[in-house]
């Protein structure tokens, strides 16, 4: 009788286990996707390098995870432009309003390769990547505006 109750606690935390790694997949969050024309058009635009620079903005961007938020201090709203991270990531901006915006997905920033922007994932962490710079870019005016990137938690630690 005890080793069939042995047997029985051993199967039983295998099949606990077994459910634990199946479930996991289903603990990432959806990325959103982005319908095939979205992204390349995204991916057809370029870096405006060779743009100018207009004054700093007052808009701090925070990372939340796997999204952003724009919070915009300025008395403006900005519309028609472009949100571009790190130089390599656009995607085309809501209309950026006074306060606090929606959050945006990182993985809805796309790059001339029609890579969405690395998060990472529950199991593999290591595979996000920071966000360093941000900038609107204003393709009517051809100038671009920095945007204040407040560092997330994982590069304030030392």
């Amino acid at each position: 009788m005890n080793v069939y109750l042995m047997n029985h606690r051993v199967l039983c935390g295998v099949l606990l286990i077994a459910a634990v790694l199946f479930a996991l997949p289903g603990c990432e969050q959806d990325q959103p996707v982005l319908d095939d024309p979205t992204a390349s058009a995204l991916s057809a635009l370029r870096y405006p390098g060779k743009s100018g620079y207009g004054p700093d903005l007052d808009i701090v961007v925070i990372r939340e995870g796997p999204n952003i938020r724009l919070i915009n201090r300025t008395a403006n709203s900005y519309e028609g432009m472009q949100l571009w991270l790190n130089q390599q990531y656009v995607q085309q901006a809501d209309p950026i309003t006074i306060g606090d915006n929606p959050q945006i997905h990182l993985a809805a920033l796309i790059n001339r390769h029609r890579e969405p922007f690395p998060t990472g994932t529950f199991l593999q962490p290591d595979l996000a990547r920071p966000v360093i710079s941000v900038e609107l870019y204003d393709p009517a005016g051809d100038v671009r505006y920095r945007l204040t990137v407040q560092p997330d938690n994982e590069a304030l630690r030392l």
